[in-house]
């Protein structure tokens, strides 16, 4: 097996924690956790649509992988506490950092020599 970068790194322990987060919310009877699951949802999408892409391989992708992974973790931390008040917050904050990643790993302008 090939081993990871640490951009591969991150963006695996991201989604792992998302799919806990979501096998969390699944279950929760809170209207925010059925909302945030829907969101949480296409965050896992996302991310899973990047795995794949050159970008992760680049030391470039450290900071925006961390980030994704940084606020996975903050996110399973209030639903695993069931503070649900905060959960849209933070869901917010994962969403941002995805679409960053999602952005960057597009790589858009950038020119490899």
């Amino acid at each position: 097996m090939a081993t990871l970068t640490k951009g591969q790194e991150n963006l695996e322990a991201a989604l792992a924690t998302c799919q806990q987060v979501q096998a969390a919310l699944a279950s929760a009877a809170a209207p925010e956790a059925q909302q945030a699951y829907a969101g949480l949802a296409e965050v896992v999408q996302a991310l899973e649509g990047v795995r794949e892409k050159f970008f992760l391989k680049t030391q470039l992708s450290v900071p925006p992988t961390r980030a994704c992974k940084t606020e996975a973790a903050a996110l399973a931390s209030l639903v695993g506490a069931q503070q649900w008040a905060e959960v849209p917050a933070a869901l917010g904050r994962l969403q941002k950092a995805t679409q960053t990643l999602v952005t960057k790993a597009k790589m858009d302008g950038t020119t490899i020599t």
